[in-house]
């Protein structure tokens, strides 16, 4: 390992989602590889709570809709920055870029969002760009951006202990995510009405917590479609792998996003055969036999139907799965490909 370095993670969103997770899973890493990261990062936000909790040190910034008390953040971070030696800032949202580059720190530009970049004058200061998606990459080069200077890095991930399932009828079928529109709740229950119709014998499964639309809809929407005695509502679960274990079929029905898909990363860790539209990231974690077009319920059901109607090929698709992401997706490969872009930049 070269000398070790001290780096700033900015991140200014209040909330948890796939950028943050992606920020505090490369925080980690970089720990883990004998460097020292501190945080940027809104009072009371989910970054401010996992700086606490994990042990790492943080700096409150003002949220984004606090832009005007900036000017004195700025001043703040400058004098810990100098204090501290910080050799790199991470930057994990535009604004952030920005704030790093008045900071004139050199820059990381990590994204793990669906945003279109751009290539304003602050991108000057970048030294290299993590994309955690080859999708974000393509963002990248669609907006006129050198490849070379991109480097993905996909998350790693542990796979659970096994807990034992032998699947048999009713096969249970799940997908987990946030009820959002853009997540392809109500395509999922089409696609379970058709199978059902068709005599598949199998019980549809959802959980994820509340969004843009409630579980009031969703069981509205099955008993419409005559499957509401065959469809079976979670609600927010305590982590995913409890619940994916639960399943035969893992399911991700989303209708657009998914420029990283932590929920693709944790079907394949748990073993299971995985169909998903064919939106953002989701081609990097699923293969073409199992991927269908976004918001087409009938391509849907007979990619499910396929594996309902052969268990020893879901379960040779699990085992491929499970294989794949302990050899592609180690937190130690993600740990040491995210510390060799660091060190590099420097």
């Amino acid at each position: 390992m070269k000398q070790p370095l001290k780096i700033l993670s900015v991140i200014d969103i209040p909330w948890n989602s796939g950028l943050a997770a992606y920020a505090f899973d490369q925080a980690r890493a970089l720990r883990a590889g004998g460097h020292s990261v501190a945080f940027a990062c809104p009072e009371g936000s989910a970054a401010m709570d996992f700086a606490a909790r994990e042990g790492f040190r943080h700096y409150p910034i003002p949220g984004r809709k606090a832009y005007h008390r900036l000017p004195l953040a700025l001043l703040r971070l400058r004098s810990i920055a100098l204090d501290e030696e910080i050799d790199i800032v991470a930057a994990h949202t535009g604004r952030a870029q920005t704030l790093a580059y008045l900071l004139g720190l050199p820059i990381i530009r990590v994204k793990a969002d669906a945003k279109k970049p751009s290539a304003g004058f602050t991108f000057s200061a970048v030294a290299r760009t993590i994309a955690a998606s080859a999708c974000i990459e393509s963002l990248y080069t669609a907006a006129g951006m050198d490849r070379a200077g991109i480097s993905v890095i996909r998350q790693g991930i542990t796979p659970p202990a096994a807990l034992p399932r032998t699947p048999r009828p009713p096969y249970r079928v799940g997908l987990l995510g946030r009820l959002d529109l853009v997540k392809g709740h109500f395509c999922f229950l089409e696609a379970a009405a058709r199978l059902l119709r068709a005599g598949a014998k199998a019980e549809f499964h959802v959980a994820g917590y509340e969004a843009n639309i409630k579980y009031a809809d969703l069981r509205s929407t099955a008993a419409e479609l005559g499957i509401g005695n065959n469809v079976f509502f979670h609600g927010k679960v305590d982590g995913p792998f409890g619940f994916m274990s639960s399943c035969d079929i893992g399911v991700i029905a989303s209708l657009g996003s998914e420029a990283v898909s932590r929920a693709a990363l944790e079907w394949l860790a748990a073993g299971k055969p995985l169909v998903a539209a064919s939106v953002g990231s989701l081609p990097e974690y699923v293969a073409p036999p199992w991927l269908a077009p976004p918001g087409d319920a009938p391509a849907l059901a007979e990619k499910i139907g396929a594996l309902l109607a052969d268990p020893t090929l879901a379960g040779e698709v699990g085992k491929a799965n499970l294989a794949r992401a302990r050899r592609d997706f180690s937190p130690a490969a993600f740990a040491a490909a995210t510390c060799a872009v660091f060190e590099g930049a420097v």
